[in-house]
């Protein structure tokens, strides 16, 4: 909470007054400054300031009306807090009614005094609930609450809910966040122009109360009429419009572009849950996962058709990404799948995981991002997650090392590997650092929602990141072997290089991890901006470097792929890839770029097929296709609309995900003109 230079600097109680605890978080936080009613009076004091507090260079203002001054002041001479009250000089409340009374001269001092002043802000708009608030115990934060409120807020009994208002969005934020850690509905109101102030309602309600069976809900019915539908089912999302939104179901709607994300969805219950009771509403029920096929299917099928259709113009659904998980006992005739082949089909939206071919089962990995993966074996010794899944995982951040100026630099192999483990050590630091920079920011309040999804974590080993990755990735492969030995990654020669590559990161990372007690993995990084800014700034620097892209903008090849121009034979390309790709600790990805739509039934054959006969564990079916604002969806490369000759956006997988080719940048535009389709039917 407070840096304990400062606090032996500035402290002014005894011993005997202050309680230092090694105890986890987060039940000793409040227990290194203050205990007891102490506590509850500087929270009380705290909240008045927030609300009605002014701090100047000598002193600190509070304003508040007659009705509130004796529990102003009783919580301050709980703190030996010296006070002087001036009549007369309150300033306007928000409706428009002046204080009565200003506390002034308010002599904090020492700590206390320094948290007030540097992390409650100075100004009305910039104020904010400071960090510490929510470590506090549920009751703790309950008060602090209703003392926010009772100031700047008011009950409206005809609606049944609470409204704060405040000229800091921050602190209204804040708030938002202390409502969501105790479980309260909320909802945002949009700002009020001409006043310039932020406010939220919220519901007294403690929780949300779910629906049991039996439950009725009545709605007045004004007609009834028969529509013609051409699907079986209809899928019906409904959202309270004072208590639900998109945002956690809390309150909130936002519109913003598609948040990257990555879903794994699973067609039977999986193993770690199959067996575990279901909770629902907080509650153990008498039934467990494994007894909800019926629900699974249901669930995979409505997902699968809303993703085929696409929206208005037949577009895309780009987020979230779909993985699933293919294992030995994987039943390829559930007829679920049939919907998800035909998905894949006409936009090539999902990801498939291999576990066919693996040593892995589904529940050891975790996939991200558009390539990222997880070995969550790794993370087990660590703890912190539910039912043993160790789910709060990812990646602390992710290095990419520029293969083809080692490549152009080095006249030996072991100035290759000098340079290359020069830069990994340069990587392995600058993760380091982040991890300190990222692990303090949290402890500090700065990511408060990663802070309670990763309080487990934060119990069971002391550092909230602990369970995440640090990642470092490569580009550029085959232009390097090119630089360095005038051979491609088909050539045999340059294949065996490049799989030696791979070993000596695999083993340089696993020494990092022995070092640091920090978990280190290699990805296949995408770079999808990468390639072509590196590319551009080595042809700066080095005129004669090799780089892909012939006469047009250049480009890297991503990580250790076969050029975009090698071959057309997709089988030929797994081959070549397979066990390369499997070198990878944390993620790789092979994209079958198959031009024409197939069909959903030659899309389940190619999936089955590479699952059983290839070890490569990612990969994606994925069809160019072309969308007319007036004709929608139309199957293949088709810059202007065959029906109607207008300009169409013709669409493809960058990297991985779905974009259309023109809003790529230039070097993965000039790729994708030098891109050969696979053909399935002759491989």
């Amino acid at each position: 909470m407070v840096p304990f230079p400062l606090w032996e600097k500035l402290g002014n109680w005894s011993d005997e007054e202050v309680c230092f605890s090694l105890r986890s978080y987060p039940e000793a936080l409040q227990e290194r400054i203050l205990g007891g009613e102490r506590l509850e009076a500087f929270l009380m004091a705290l909240a008045y300031h927030l609300t009605e507090g002014k701090s100047t260079a000598s002193s600190i203002l509070m304003s508040q009306r007659a009705g509130n001054l004796e529990k102003l002041e009783t919580a301050l001479r709980v703190l030996d807090v010296e006070t002087r009250r001036t009549g007369g000089l309150g300033w306007p409340s928000a409706d428009r009614q002046s204080t009565s009374t200003v506390v002034e001269h308010i002599a904090l001092t020492g700590v206390l005094a320094y948290i007030v002043k540097h992390h409650c802000g100075y100004t009305a708009s910039e104020k904010r609930i400071p960090y510490f608030v929510y470590d506090m115990s549920h009751s703790l934060r309950e008060k602090f609450l209703y003392a926010l409120i009772e100031r700047d807020g008011y009950y409206d009994p005809r609606a049944h809910r609470y409204g704060f208002f405040s000229k800091s969005k921050r602190m209204t934020s804040g708030v938002s966040l202390l409502l969501a850690s105790l479980g309260k509905h909320f909802t945002l109101a949009p700002k009020d122009r001409r006043k310039g102030v932020y406010g939220l309602f919220y519901y007294p309600d403690p929780k949300r109360k779910w629906p049991e069976e039996g439950d009725f809900v009545a709605a007045p019915v004004y007609e009834i009429s028969e529509e013609v539908y051409p699907y079986e089912w209809e899928y019906d999302i409904s959202v309270d419009a004072s208590t639900e939104s998109f945002v956690g179901g809390l309150g909130g709607v936002v519109f913003h572009n598609s948040p990257f994300t990555n879903i794994t969805l699973d067609l039977v219950p999986p193993p770690t849950l199959k067996d575990e009771a279901v909770v629902v509403g907080g509650k153990l029920k008498d039934v467990t996962y494994g007894e909800f096929q019926g629900e699974m299917d249901m669930l995979n099928r409505a997902f699968a058709e809303v993703m085929i259709e696409g929206d208005a113009q037949e577009r895309p659904f780009t987020f979230p990404i779909p993985t699933y998980n293919i294992s030995k006992d994987f039943n390829w005739d559930n007829p679920v799948l049939d919907f998800v082949f035909e998905m894949t089909a006409k936009y090539g939206i999902p990801y498939f995981a291999n576990f066919v071919n693996s040593d892995m089962k589904p529940e050891d990995a975790m996939s991200m991002c558009c390539r990222l993966r997880i070995d969550r074996r790794e993370v087990k010794r660590r703890g912190g997650g539910l039912f043993a899944a160790n789910p709060l995982t990812g990646s602390i951040g992710v290095v990419t090392i520029n293969l083809p100026r080692i490549g152009y630099l080095s006249e030996t192999e072991d100035e290759f590997f000098e340079r290359l483990g020069k830069l990994m050590d340069i990587a392995k630091g600058s993760l380091e650092i982040k991890r300190k920079v990222v692990e303090r920011f949290t402890e500090e309040g700065l990511y408060p929602y990663a802070r309670v999804y990763l309080e487990g974590v934060k119990a069971s080993t002391g550092r909230y990141w602990d369970n995440h990755f640090s990642t470092i990735g490569l580009i550029g492969m085959n232009e390097a072997l090119l630089n360095f030995m005038g051979k491609n990654i088909a050539d045999p020669e340059g294949y065996e290089f490049a799989i030696s590559v791979l070993k000596f990161m695999g083993e340089r990372l696993y020494q990092y991890q022995q070092e640091t007690d920090n978990l280190y993995n290699l990805e296949a990084t995408p770079a999808e901006g990468a390639t072509y800014r590196l590319a551009r700034l080595d042809k700066m620097h080095f005129p004669d470097i090799i780089v892909a892209g012939g006469d047009g903008e250049p480009y890297y090849t991503n990580s250790t792929h076969l050029p975009v121009y090698t071959t057309d034979d997709l089988f030929e390309a797994l081959k070549h890839q397979d066990e390369l790709q499997t070198l990878y600790t944390g993620g790789t990805v092979l994209h079958a770029f198959v031009g024409e739509k197939l069909t959903a039934k030659a899309v389940k054959l190619l999936v089955r097929r590479i699952a059983e006969h290839f070890h490569l564990p990612y990969y994606t079916i994925t069809p160019t296709f072309s969308i007319c604002l007036d004709h929608g969806y139309i199957p293949g490369e088709h810059p202007r609309c065959p029906k109607c000759g207008e300009e169409t956006e013709v669409y493809s997988r960058v990297v991985g995900y779905l974009r259309p080719v023109k809003q790529w940048n230039d070097g993965k535009q000039s790729e994708f003109r030098e891109r050969r389709h696979y053909r399935v039917g002759s491989s």
